[in-house]
């Protein structure tokens, strides 16, 4: 065992035990450090001579690299499927159905949704484990940032658009065959794509749910809102603009994050054991501060259709 090995092993577990990496990440970070992955080795050398595996400016560095490599898998999947090419499929959608504004299209970046879920939900002590929803994920950018960065046993995205669905497959199939081998980073084999309305879809056993509802309108929010509550106590919504206004959902915490079309706000809503009353008014206080024709809170988060 190479001296380098043998310290980014010690810094893993290490890492491992303050819960700075984790589940399928702890995973992967040992596959890599078995492949001496270049960069990670790079990153063992800088301070081998200087300080011990159990620095904390050795593990920053390691998981420095590690969302680096994380970040280069998802957009190495997305080579043949720009945000352009998907934003004019979902063009093609809204021109087949009546609740075209619904079907705006936007996508969400690596690094902005990875904080989120590993930093934001840790914060709250939301596990990524279970199972996990994209609701209206286009072509399969979210749902690829929760196979990489999360411990998710079975991850669904669930769009309505055909086009999109199939770009969605097509980017899975990509991942699975050329890009998984390049970068080392294998993803949950309980990962589907299903090409559905979101109102209609059951995701009744979702324990984490991500929807980018930037330009949903109020009655589509309306209808989340309330199929929402057959989640069980616990279970986590991630809304962008608009939050879950509802008695039965927490709003813990509304933070600004740069997206391909401009910064959003997340909203991380826990679903309650009771309803509140306080709850839904602070969500109701939120969304008052949102402006916009149609009731779009993609006014007042920067968002601009190209």
């Amino acid at each position: 065992m190479t001296v380098r090995r043998k310290f980014l092993q010690r810094a893993r577990e290490a890492m491992m035990k303050s819960s700075m990496v984790g589940g399928r990440q702890a995973e992967v970070l040992d596959n890599l450090i078995q492949r001496e992955h270049e960069h990670l080795y790079a990153a063992a050398a800088k301070h081998i001579n200087r300080t011990g595996p159990e620095s904390k400016d050795v593990h920053e560095d390691i998981k420095e690299e590690l969302m680096h490599i994380l970040a280069a898998a998802w957009e190495e999947s997305f080579k043949y499927m720009s945000t352009l090419q998907a934003r004019q499929l979902a063009h093609l959608g809204k021109e087949r159905h009546d609740s075209s504004d619904d079907l705006t299209y936007g996508e969400v970046n690596f690094s902005s949704l990875a904080q989120i879920l590993c930093e934001d939900l840790r914060r709250y002590g939301i596990p990524l484990q279970g199972t996990f929803y994209d609701l209206g994920s286009g072509s399969g950018r979210g749902v690829l940032v929760a196979a990489l960065v999360g411990s998710f046993q079975r991850i669904c995205g669930v769009e309505i658009v055909p086009e999109l669905h199939k770009a969605s497959m097509d980017v899975l199939h990509a991942y699975k065959s050329r890009v998984a081998l390049k970068y080392s980073v294998p993803i949950p084999d309980k990962l589907e794509f299903v090409q559905a309305n979101i109102t209609k879809a059951d995701w009744s056993d979702a324990n984490v749910i991500f929807i980018n509802s930037t330009c949903f309108s109020k009655p589509l929010m309306e209808k989340i809102a309330k199929k929402a509550e057959s989640l069980a106590p616990g279970s986590c919504v991630v809304t962008l603009t608009q939050p879950i206004i509802s008695p039965y959902f927490d709003l813990l915490e509304s933070k600004k994050y740069a997206m391909s079309w401009g910064t959003a706000t997340a909203h991380i809503h826990v679903r309650s054991e009771k309803a509140s009353s306080i709850s839904e008014s602070k969500a109701r206080y939120w969304s008052k501060k949102i402006p916009g024709k149609k009731d779009y809170g993609a006014l007042f988060d920067g968002y601009t259709s190209a």
